[in-house]
């Protein structure tokens, strides 16, 4: 089983280890070896970071913590960035841990950080399995790229953008039983 909940200020260095995970897992052979192999190397920077903007009141990202307490899965969204973006909410990010693909996980971790909104996601271009997962959840390409920093190797991300969901029951099955608590 495994359960769906706010992060928690003493978790940040964790979830960082685990997001990086998901970047090694998800990224291995569009990015350098080396960039991958020292995402770890600045956690303690980022979970500061973090910590310094920590606010339980604001949007904090959703965790997915598996029965023995070992972060799988990570998410964040919140209000739009840039200049006149198509939705109002934007999916920041979202990562879980290969063996948990397929499992419906990552489908509970981006409807807990941001529900049924119409909603906007920027993802690696050609990153197929990325983009078909979300266009299971109704994304769709809206034609926008942008050129990403030369640690990604000139690689480009592109802009998916849905509208505002019908709310589905609960999903059920697969591989991963899911236990949703939000914690708001």
């Amino acid at each position: 089983m495994v359960t769906i909940r706010p992060l928690r200020i003493d978790e940040l260095e964790a979830a960082l280890r685990m997001k990086n995970e998901g970047w090694r897992q998800a990224y291995e052979g569009r990015l350098e070896s080396g960039v991958l192999a020292g995402l770890d190397d600045t956690v303690e920077a980022q979970a500061e970071a973090w910590r310094m903007g920590f606010d339980t009141q604001d949007s904090v990202p959703f965790v997915a913590v598996d029965e023995l307490g070992k972060i799988v899965g990570i998410a964040a969204g919140g209000d739009a960035r840039g200049e006149s973006p198509p939705a109002a909410v934007e999916l920041f990010m979202l990562y879980v841990l290969k063996q948990y693909y397929g499992t419906g996980l990552g489908r509970a971790l981006a409807d807990a950080a941001i529900g049924d909104a119409a909603a906007c996601v920027w993802v690696l271009e050609g990153n197929e399995r990325a983009i078909a997962f979300y266009r299971k959840l109704g994304f769709t390409p809206d034609g926008e790229r942008e050129q990403l920093s030369e640690r990604w190797n000139g690689l480009y991300e592109i802009r998916l953008v849905r509208s505002a969901q019908t709310p589905r029951p609960p999903a059920t099955g697969g591989s991963a039983s899911v236990l949703q608590q939000t914690g708001k």
